[in-house]
């Protein structure tokens, strides 16, 4: 079973992943566990705090080492903090990419460290050897949504939790190339303007080899338009294309 240990000061976030949908699914068939372990109940301070000013100067505050250090001394031996992925999920850390989730796919055990406010000392990441990890060029309020991103993206890659499990292999990042893209029923499809608008013709003809075609130049399509970053990383791999 693949269990994420989750420190976290709003363990609550987590309830839905484990009763809804796919993942709800897989959590009920026993694929996966989740350890919320909330960081406040191994504070000692007045009010269970668990942050404070940081030397640096500037707004906000940051979250003790020593509290979260508590936090993963009381639950986990050494043995298993050391043989553990573990991932805090910064603004400053590097991106999570589709590679990083199937180069880890075969992994059991993770914890997982979500900041709030302005961060999280540096120390402890350091001390624990934390891999910092950014989900997006954006910020979030805390770690949780980037948390809860990356199992549902990691779970996703594990046998028994898709209906298909060959989905994952024709999906965005794949080989380097966003995902073709989708039509289904009503074809044709009356727009709210009353213009008609038509699904490819290649999808509905029934030959399997135009079709194949279709959906590689449409994947180059889209990746040369949203993602030119990708795009040229997929041209440098496969220069013979």
């Amino acid at each position: 079973m693949i269990v994420f240990n989750i420190l976290t000061l709003f363990p609550d976030s987590f309830t839905n992943l484990k009763e809804t949908g796919l993942l709800g699914k897989a959590f009920a068939n026993k694929i996966f566990n989740m350890n919320v372990i909330n960081i406040r109940d191994y504070s000692s301070l007045s009010a269970n705090s668990v942050d404070d000013k940081p030397f640096s100067g500037g707004a906000g505050m940051v979250l003790r080492p020593d509290i979260i250090s508590n936090a993963i001394e009381k639950n986990f031996s050494q043995s298993y903090i050391d043989s553990c992925i573990k991932i805090c999920f910064s603004a400053k850390g590097r991106k999570l990419s589709q590679k990083y989730l199937e180069e880890e796919s075969s992994s059991n055990n993770f914890i997982l460290l979500n900041g709030r406010y302005e961060g999280i000392d540096q120390r402890v990441i350091d001390f624990y050897d934390f891999d910092e990890i950014s989900v997006s060029d954006v910020i979030l309020n805390g770690g949780e949504v980037a948390s809860q991103l990356f199992i549902e993206s990691f779970m996703r890659l594990q046998p028994g939790v898709l209906n298909n499990e060959k989905t994952h292999l024709q999906e965005s990042f794949s080989e380097d190339l966003l995902e073709y893209s989708q039509y289904t029923r009503p074809n044709p499809w009356i727009a709210p303007d009353k213009s008609t608008i038509d699904v490819p013709s290649v999808l509905t003809s029934g030959h399997h080899a135009d079709i194949e075609t279709w959906k590689r130049e449409n994947a180059l399509k889209n990746t040369q338009k949203n993602r030119p970053d990708l795009f040229k990383k997929y041209l440098k791999k496969n220069k013979n294309e």
